[in-house]
């Protein structure tokens, strides 16, 4: 619980005594009814109050608005919560409040796992503690977000672009360590200013102040917007440096946030006005560099970049090699001109690359078909003259090589030549970070963080997909609905993380079971759904019974199966498949429902 909490619950308190001694008192029934209904408004909040016995005397708040709260009155704490050591530390703090102590500690129920902060003050009547007023407050959503703008904060500052993000006012709301690095104010000293105070130029200000307000020529009133292109950018010590900036405005329920990918491309000016007399070599550099920029896939950016190394050294190929993951050497990822997909260099062998990527420096090789220094034997297969090795560096460290071969031999490089490797090699660099940063993002805001499915929201896509394919493809659709039997007194047995282990290691087993082209995603809780393509009811019937046999942890789990009717929607196919589930719990459990 964070500070903020526990002043809103103590403000709540403070104004509900008040409240409470009134509906005690009786006074007026009207009026106890007028508090009643403020109180059952308050968001994720329950408010409860306990006589010296620890009974319940009111029950008020929409936290309640699902529980009996007539048959809950004038029962102990003790029969309210199940017994176990957690309530039990429950009651023994309601007992420090009835000694005068007033308590906030969090509280997670054991029958639902909703995790709640309880504040409880002294309820005094006449200078004496008649009992006591407990003001729940439900965290659990606040904590499943807590979490993930965690995880997206460890995404964020892993990047070497600059981040910054802010409202539609221009007040940052975003800045990552990147951008600490290239403007020179820490997060701390940026977060809640104007943006325009820290690293937009004056000459800009009246341009961005138009395009957040949408005022500026070219700028849509409303939607989407987004703005590739380089400008000047501010540091702290005042200096203007060039910066790669892509900026993105999106108005969602929240309100506006424009998000701001920069990336200091001050060594890439210097270098290209150092080769502005070589017109003809800038117009395919800038050319290079935006196709790159525009690679937003792996697989597409190392592509990208051998196709344009070839073409800036017209070259007859191009490879680009990477750490394989097991340490032992590099791997081919990306090549042009040859098929060398998936070759193996080991860090022991006598190599051009190793021995790049090692130095973290080029080396070239007139005669590769002969040179002792390095494997003369491939290079005769491939029927190369001459090799170019490139190391891909970031912040000191080799990341990869680019390795250039000429089938006609090169005696030497030109100076030329060698400073458009080395830029290709620094925006290779970027362009691959930034699309395995992309995918890395995409698959967390679609990837289950517990069990590594698809989520709810991935599955509403995909099976509307899925269901758009059976309808123009006109094949069998069967669609089950798998919930794990009894999975609460599991987790209340065997304690949360078990019961977090059972569901990684059934999504697990369930996704070994499935061929790849069937669809698994966790629904919500201990509830997963599964699409089945080209499946008609029998052949869906043996394939869910299956996944009910390989349920580990000896959990049996219930399951509902329909088949799609050719017509109705995506929601009622799968509000069917729910309805089946429910009739297999309601059936005994441990069994399929076929409707």
């Amino acid at each position: 619980m964070n500070a903020s909490h526990a002043i809103e619950i103590a403000f709540a308190a403070a104004a509900v005594a008040t409240v409470v001694t009134v509906l005690l008192a009786r006074r007026s029934l009207a009026r106890e009814r007028g508090y009643r209904e403020m109180l059952d408004q308050l968001p994720n909040t329950s408010l409860a109050c306990f006589d010296r016995d620890l009974r319940l005397r009111i029950a008020v708040g929409e936290g309640l608005r699902d529980r009996d709260v007539d048959g809950m009155i004038g029962r102990s704490v003790a029969e309210l919560v199940p017994d176990t050591p957690r309530s039990a530390r429950l009651i023994d703090q309601y007992r420090a409040t009835l000694a005068g102590e007033e308590q906030v500690f969090e509280y997670v129920d054991p029958d639902g796992g909703q995790v709640y902060t309880v504040r409880t003050t002294p309820l005094r009547r006449r200078g004496s503690i008649a009992g006591v007023i407990a003001v729940l407050e439900n965290i659990s959503r606040q904590r499943e977000l807590s979490l993930q703008a965690a995880e997206r904060r460890v995404v964020l500052d892993l990047m070497n672009e600059a981040y910054v993000a802010t409202d539609s006012e221009g007040v940052v709301t975003g800045w990552n360590r990147a951008a600490e690095r290239t403007f020179g104010w820490s997060s701390l000293e940026a977060l809640g200013r104007p943006v325009t105070d820290l690293i937009v130029p004056p000459a800009d200000v009246a341009e961005f102040r138009g395009i957040l307000s949408r005022t500026w020529p070219g700028v849509p009133a409303t939607g989407r917007f987004e703005i590739r292109t380089e400008r000047d950018a501010r540091g702290r010590d005042g200096r203007t440096f060039p910066i790669e900036l892509a900026m993105t405005i999106v108005d969602g329920d929240s309100g506006t946030v424009v998000h701001g990918l920069m990336h200091d491309i001050s060594n890439r000016r210097e270098s290209e006005r150092e080769l502005q007399q070589h017109a003809g070599d800038l117009a395919t550099l800038a050319e290079a560099v935006g196709e790159l920029a525009r690679s937003n896939v792996a697989g597409e950016a190392r592509a990208a970049i051998c196709r344009v190394a070839s073409r800036m050294a017209e070259a007859d190929a191009a490879a680009l090699l990477e750490p394989d993951p097991s340490g032992t050497g590099l791997r081919t990822t990306g090549w042009e001109g040859a098929d060398l997909g998936g070759e193996l260099i080991r860090f022991t062998e006598a190599a051009g690359a190793v021995r790049a990527f090692g130095s973290r420096e080029p080396f070239f090789s007139a005669d590769a078909r002969n040179d002792r220094a390095i494997r003369a034997s491939y290079y005769r297969e491939l029927d190369i003259a001459s090799v170019y090795w490139v190391p891909v560096v970031q912040d000191g460290d080799a990341v990869g090589v680019i390795a250039i071969g000429w089938k006609d031999p090169v005696a030497t490089l030109s100076p030329r030549l060698e400073r458009l490797m080395l830029l290709i090699a620094a925006e290779a660099g970027v362009a691959i970070e930034r699309a395995s940063l992309l995918e890395r993002l995409e698959r967390l805001a679609h990837t289950d963080d517990l069990t590594g499915v698809i989520n709810r929201r991935a599955w509403d896509v995909e099976f509307e997909r899925e269901v758009g394919r059976a309808r123009r493809d006109g094949t069998p659709l069967a669609v089950a609905m798998l919930d794990l039997d009894h999975f609460k007194e599991y987790n209340d047995r065997h304690g949360h993380q078990a019961g977090d282990r059972v569901l990684r290691e059934a999504a697990s087993a369930w996704r070994a079971a499935l061929r790849d082209t069937d669809l698994l995603a966790r629904y919500g809780g201990e509830e997963f759904a599964v699409a089945l393509p080209g499946c008609d009811l029998e052949e869906a019937s043996g394939l869910v019974d299956r996944l009910r046999d390989a349920t580990p942890a000896a959990q049996s789990c219930s399951a509902g199966l329909v088949g799609w009717d050719g017509i109705e929607t995506a929601d009622h196919l799968l509000g069917r498949a729910d309805r089946a589930l429910y009739e297999a719990k309601q059936s005994g459990r441990d069994r399929t429902i076929i409707a």
